[in-house]
């Protein structure tokens, strides 16, 4: 029988089999050959699998994660711990309060610690791999690899050195940046100029813009004219055509890379080549469409946002006919009252569907039972029902010939298993079962 499985979750077909407990959805306790599921909903749930362990209380409130060497645990989206490998003596490990309380082990083993504003040293935090402060924003430092970075009163004065690079800024007033042997830009008094010189091997030239009049760029293969920028924009070049005509309403690129064209909000167009992605919509942002090739399977993505969505994939096989490919999934969700997903061999109908976005993890662990009313399963040829929380419960397998179902859980309840029949009543009384 198929399971979903980690990021988060081990259940039965597609969240499928749950135990139908008399205090489902309430209570959960299910056992696997891959782990097991634990749930008092909402308030706790844990998972078990061979490569870790979830644990949720009151989620997104809090939860706790380990994953093979790796432990960590998140509070909301402000509280937030991360031990990489929690095994070693002194693991590489994180704990912030965003954004006010940083501390922490680099994975170089050096200790940081920071209040913000007040001062410290952060690491490996916004794409940096260090920043030191002292007063944010009087004065701060960081650095990405050998790149260094120093600031007075962000982000008025900036003062960047590292291999190659030289930046110098007192904003708004000027402010330089090179890049040896591909660029040296300035700007005065910004955003109203700006300049720029391209030293690009074989595609050099020279660029400026007086916004919001006027702007020109000649590069040797590409040139660019701005009439009120970021109004019009025209360029002409070997490698892509473009013109905005005005932003953001009329945007049209012809490029090597893609094409695109855009009559915002009505309708667009984007076309990535050689044809592995080509994206639509309509009425901005309601109605999307999007077919993506990826190896040997074609997606399908359709949106309108936020009451439907579809996600198809196809095996492409060399010869055969669009028609006649093999669907490998299909998914298809009306917000907020149903969806269908079939995996392969494996199916599930389900209503209601509160959250969404598709098969959230943590979502299905915690709350999705709670709101369900009804689902369908079809899998391993046994299809089974459940309406109002087991309230009715039905199983059939045509090809063993079995049938069974039951009115809550037992009050009046049926089973056929080939030739044998039997009938409960109220939870004790049973009718012909043969022992």
């Amino acid at each position: 029988m198929k399971r979903v499985f980690f990021k988060g979750f081990v259940f039965l077909v597609l969240c499928g089999h749950a135990a139908a407990g008399s205090l489902f959805p309430f209570y959960d306790d299910i056992q696997t050959a891959q782990g097991s599921f634990f749930a008092v909903r909402p308030f706790y749930s844990h998972t078990v699998v061979k490569e870790g362990e979830i644990r949720d209380y009151v989620w997104p409130l809090y939860s706790r994660k380990e994953f093979k060497d790796e432990q960590s645990s998140r509070a909301l989206i402000f509280w937030y711990t991360h031990k990489f490998n929690a095994q070693q003596q002194s693991p590489r490990d994180r704990s912030w309060l965003l954004p006010i309380y940083f501390k922490g082990r680099d994975v170089d083993g050096k200790e940081y610690f920071a209040l913000f504003p007040l001062g410290g040293t952060i690491r490996e935090f916004l794409g940096r791999d260090e920043i030191l402060f002292a007063l944010f924003p009087v004065f701060g430092k960081s650095r990405i690899n050998d790149v260094k970075t120093t600031s007075v009163l962000w982000p008025i004065y900036s003062h960047t050195r590292g291999t190659g690079i030289e930046r110098d800024r007192v904003f708004p007033i000027y402010g330089k940046s090179v890049l040896e042997g591909k660029y040296e830009k300035h700007f005065i008094l910004w955003p109203f100029w700006n300049s720029a010189d391209y030293f690009y091997p074989g595609d050099s030239g020279k660029s400026w813009l007086l916004f919001p009049v006027c702007g020109r760029a000649k590069m040797d293969h590409e040139s660019t004219v701005w009439v009120i920028p970021p109004l019009f924009r025209f360029t002409e070049g070997d490698k892509q055509n473009r013109m905005t005509c005005p932003w953001p309403f009329i945007q049209k690129v012809e490029s090597e890379k893609y094409d695109k064209m855009y009559v915002w909000p009505l309708w667009g167009e984007k076309q990535f080549k050689p044809g592995l992605k080509h994206r639509t919509f309509v009425l901005w942002p309601i109605f999307w469409s999007e077919k993506s090739t990826e190896s040997n399977l074609t997606k399908t993505r359709r949106m309108a946002l936020p009451f439907f969505f579809l996600d198809r994939s196809f095996l492409e096989e060399k010869g055969v006919e669009k028609a006649d490919r093999v669907e490998v999934s299909n998914y298809w969700k009306i917000w907020p009252l149903m969806s269908w997903q079939r995996d392969g061999e494996v199916s599930r109908f389900r209503m209601l569907e509160v959250w969404p976005i598709k098969n959230s993890a943590p979502v299905e662990r915690n709350w999705t039972p709670l709101w369900t009313l009804y689902k369908r399963t079809n899998a391993d040829g046994v299809v089974r029902k459940d309406v109002l929380w087991f309230a009715w419960h039905s199983e059939a397998s045509f090809a063993a010939e079995q049938k069974e179902w039951s009115l809550l859980k037992g009050l009046l309840a049926y089973k056929r298993d080939g030739e044998k029949q039997s009938l409960r009543l109220l939870y004790f009384v049973r009718l012909g079962e043969e022992k």
